[in-house]
């Protein structure tokens, strides 16, 4: 699964590695950080907050604060594509320690799958109709048409 190259990595790989690390690890960090503390999380979406209609990501922070818990149904009635998510961070923060800690690239199996376009694309195709279903589900409800009558930019306009 991984394996050890034998070439070293330069130092501008490995600051590149280091600030991967930054990136990918602080949101995991953080959510453990704001579930386990009394801090409240500062994040909210604008988009929803200014026009009532969720995002597609609107619920990933819930869902990541559910699963530093260890709370995956939790994690995702908030956000589906939470838990994954948050697991897959969790693991390139992994993997990017590790080619920090030996100096060496490691050579991830599913690595080449993430730089295939064509997966990117079924990705982002997914993501999509994940929250198109989302809205079709919030507008038969009628929570979704409350939530925008209810906006700012609506009472504005």
């Amino acid at each position: 699964m991984l394996q050890l190259t034998t070439a070293p990595l330069t130092r501008q790989a490995l600051q590149m590695r280091a600030l991967k690390l930054s990136l990918i690890g602080a949101p995991v960090l953080g959510a453990y950080v704001f579930s386990h503390t009394d801090y409240a999380s500062p994040f909210f979406c604008p988009f929803r907050a200014l026009t009532g209609i969720p995002c597609p990501g609107c619920g990933m922070t819930r869902s990541f604060l559910a699963m530093s818990h260890g709370d995956f149904v939790g994690a995702a009635s908030y956000h589906a594509l939470g838990p994954v998510l948050f697991v897959g961070l969790a693991g390139f923060a992994v993997h990017a320690s590790l080619e920090l800690a030996t100096r060496q690239r490691l050579q991830f199996l599913a690595g080449n799958l993430l730089g295939n376009r064509r997966l990117q694309l079924y990705a982002l195709l997914f993501v999509l109709c994940y929250h198109g279903t989302r809205l079709m589900l919030l507008a038969r409800s009628g929570a979704l048409a409350a939530a925008i009558l209810d906006a700012p930019l609506t009472k504005l306009l």
